[in-house]
């Protein structure tokens, strides 16, 4: 091999796993992840994950995990995700985290269809795992995150033990090589699986640490799951920093509260409902939280009411960060207190570190400042495709930019303002409505948890605006009360035609609200007017 080969061959060996060597030689006795059980407080520094790491990586491949394959992933939040995690990205194996509150029905095509022949499974999520995989012959072994394997063919511990927990060295890993593969929530058709490179994961991490100017050592606390893109992208972030991670397994605010403080966390993100459910806990108002720097939403827009209560309650920057599973988080961030020319639009703010964003017309050309099309980015950050999709991965990628599906402007200001997904995007009386707007708007009125807007078939208007509201448990509130709030703060072709108060929503495998199944259920709503 020459020179030129050689130095770039050094170049190409970007892997994510090395992220965990380094730490675990520069901050071997940090604690790199903390979570509480059962009431009990329990850690594991750099050094003792990255051998754990090694161990299970060799363990899994005595198993048969090659390089290249497939591990499937089903878990909730809890001290071995990443242990699993960085095995696979050690070993060059694709990791494939699954979101298990998904279907049983999509669950096992997602694990045939990434063509995963190790399945990893939680033990409280066993009789959700064992069912979907029965039947496979692909499967090579299962293996239970308890100590114990119950009905699995191993448990992690038979994998780890007598392992050598040095460094693996003897594995070739390319930039371009899939880390990792995570299914998109399918609204109307079966999940994709987005191919994310090692690379694009490592800009990813350089890239929020820069961009949120996250510090060295800081403490971060992990509550959105694991499986999804935001998470991991965070937690990778918080590894390469040498920052400890506290691990929350599922949302209560009274914990979470008492975590930000005892824990001194820096920093975390949340949903907008789990920051609303923040500002209800008794003496909140009482509370200090001097390391408490920034807070992150996302997935939904914030009424700017709710916004000020949580700065005021944490003493905090509130910054809202945008991305998707196909363009490795955060592809723009909307900082407080930036400037801005429409003080009611949903802002999703500037590009991040590495991250070219632009307006585009169906045609490929970027749009003139303010006027509207769709969001598209282009940078390393962009996934290698969708797994056996060719179709929607040209789709995706035309015209050499990475197409969101979103609709937006970019003002004077240079920042990004959200309208709406083109396919949600409501068509009443030759006006196009912003189901998204709408929806803002009912976030502000006390008493509304959630809501979700959407078109349904009109013979008049060929689409009226319709809204489902979830209310805060104890509210009360009538349709005419909605809607007369609405025809304050929106035009008359915007306010809804018609209120329906709902127990729950249907949510995508994301978290998302089907609208679909919303403009399904209530199709008929104004077949008496025709």
């Amino acid at each position: 091999m020459n020179t030129d080969s050689l130095n770039q061959n050094l170049i190409e060996r970007v892997n994510i796993g090395d992220m965990l060597r380094r730490r675990s030689r520069d901050c071997a006795n940090t604690e790199a992840l903390v979570v509480y059980e059962n009431g009990e407080r329990n850690s594991r520094t750099y050094a003792e994950l990255n051998q754990r790491v090694n161990q299970l990586a060799r363990g899994l491949r005595e198993k048969g995990l090659e390089q290249h394959g497939k591990l499937a992933l089903i878990s909730a939040n809890n001290l071995d995700f990443l242990t699993v995690m960085f095995a696979c990205y050690k070993l060059g194996a694709v990791a494939v985290p699954i979101n298990f509150l998904q279907s049983p029905d999509d669950i096992r095509y997602n694990i045939e269809h990434s063509e995963s022949s190790v399945v990893v499974y939680d033990p409280l999520l066993e009789e959700i795992a064992l069912p979907c995989i029965e039947g496979n012959s692909a499967i090579l072994c299962s293996v239970n995150m308890a100590p114990e394997r119950s009905k699995a063919d191993n448990s992690i511990e038979d994998l780890i033990e007598g392992q050598d927990s040095s460094n693996l060295e003897d594995c070739v890993i390319l930039d371009r090589d899939t880390a990792h593969m995570i299914y998109t929530s399918g609204t109307t058709s079966r999940p994709k699986g987005v191919e994310t490179s090692h690379l694009s994961l490592y800009f990813s991490a350089m890239g929020n640490a820069i961009n949120l100017e996250a510090p060295r050592g800081s403490n971060h606390l992990v509550v959105l799951p694991m499986f999804h893109c935001a998470a991991v992208s965070l937690l990778l972030t918080s590894l390469n920093l040498g920052s400890t991670i506290v691990i929350q397994s599922a949302f209560d605010a009274e914990t979470v509260v008492r975590i930000l403080k005892d824990e001194r966390i820096h920093s975390t993100a949340l949903l907008p409902m789990m920051w609303k459910a923040l500002l209800t806990v008794d003496g909140i108002e009482t509370l200090s939280f001097p390391d408490f720097e920034y807070g992150i939403y996302a997935m939904a827009p914030m009424d700017r009411e709710s916004l000020q209560k949580i700065r005021d309650a944490f003493g905090c920057e509130m910054h809202l960060g945008s991305g998707q599973t196909e363009f490795a988080p955060s592809a723009c961030l909307f900082y407080d207190g930036s400037e801005q020319e429409d003080a009611e639009g949903n802002y999703w703010g500037v590009p991040a570190i590495g991250v070219d964003q632009a307006i585009i017309d169906d045609h490929g050309n970027e749009v003139a400042q303010g006027e509207l099309g769709e969001i598209c980015w282009r940078g390393p950050k962009a996934m290698s495709g969708y797994f056996k999709n060719p179709e929607a991965s040209a789709d995706a990628s035309q015209f050499g930019w990475h197409h969101s599906g979103d609709l937006g402007l970019i003002d004077k200001y240079g920042q990004l303002m959200f309208v709406d997904r083109k396919k949600d995007t409501i068509k009443s009386g030759g006006e196009n409505v912003s189901s998204v707007k709408v929806e803002q708007v009912l976030l502000g009125l006390e008493g509304v948890a959630l809501a979700a807007a959407f078109g349904v078939p009109h013979d008049r208007w060929f689409e009226a605006v319709c809204v489902a509201v979830l209310l805060v448990p104890g509210a009360e509130l009538t349709e005419e009360a909605v809607i007369d709030h609405c025809k304050q703060h929106l035009g008359g072709f915007e306010t809804p035609k018609k209120v329906f108060f709902v127990e729950n929503f249907e949510y995508t495998g994301t978290g998302k609200i089907r609208k679909v199944a919303l403009r399904k259920t209530y199709a008929d709503a104004f077949a008496e007017e025709s």
